[in-house]
């Protein structure tokens, strides 16, 4: 709950976006959290899925 100032207004977003751009973010994490726990087998079959669900 906000006492004084200005009311917060949240900015609406024109259009939608590319699933590529949440590729681009997403991967580099799961990269580092497969790295992290050892998990490359894992994460190239997700990675796989992924790209053959935007490829349709």
């Amino acid at each position: 709950m906000q006492m004084e100032g200005r009311p917060r207004s949240r900015r609406k977003l024109q259009g939608s976006r590319n699933p590529l751009v949440a590729i681009a973010i997403a991967l580099p994490v799961a990269a580092l959290l497969a790295f992290a726990f050892g998990g490359w087998s894992q994460f190239a079959v997700q990675a796989t899925s992924v790209v053959h669900l935007v490829g349709r």
